[in-house]
């Protein structure tokens, strides 16, 4: 498996993924993401070329946004969001962002949990974000003084397709 950034021919296979989220993004909003400026979307590809996950992010002057991160249902748990995170961690660092913000649905544990792991915590709640009683978690990372080199990567050579 390795992570790598989309091309336009990704368009679909991400697209794809977003079938199994309550509310999933739409191929046009994917294609916002890859045409737009100051943006790292990355998909995670098995060596058969099948693409697995995916993940967009955003930097804005000195702020970096995490947009999304998709993983295939039958690919979950296996640290592919992990990887894609960090790796958009590096690129904002490397492109001298502060700070990282991102929304998460109130009750999505595994997810939580990966961005506190990473060092984000919440700065706002916004009520039924995602809906009648879904809320969203506004989380916040400082990556000023962040050594690139030190924001870990795991090791996913295990990973079989």
């Amino acid at each position: 498996m390795m992570v790598e950034p989309a091309a336009s021919g990704d368009l679909a296979a991400i697209t794809a993924l977003e079938t199994n989220f309550g509310v999933p993004w739409s191929e046009d909003a994917w294609r916002a993401e890859l045409e737009g400026d100051g943006r790292l979307v990355l998909v995670a590809r098995m060596e058969s070329g099948e693409v697995v996950g995916a993940a967009c992010f955003q930097l804005v002057d000195d702020v970096a946004d995490l947009h999304r991160i998709v993983v295939s249902t039958t690919r979950r748990r296996l640290g592919l969001a992990r990887v894609m995170l960090v790796s958009g961690l590096r690129w904002a660092i490397g492109l001298g962002a502060s700070r990282m913000l991102l929304e998460v649905e109130h009750d999505n544990a595994p997810a939580v949990t990966l961005y506190r792991g990473y060092g984000f915590h919440e700065v706002a709640r916004r009520a039924d974000y995602y809906g009648p009683g879904a809320d969203a978690l506004v989380l916040e990372r400082f990556l000023e003084g962040v050594d690139v080199d030190s924001v870990g990567m795991w090791d996913v050579e295990d990973m079989h397709e």
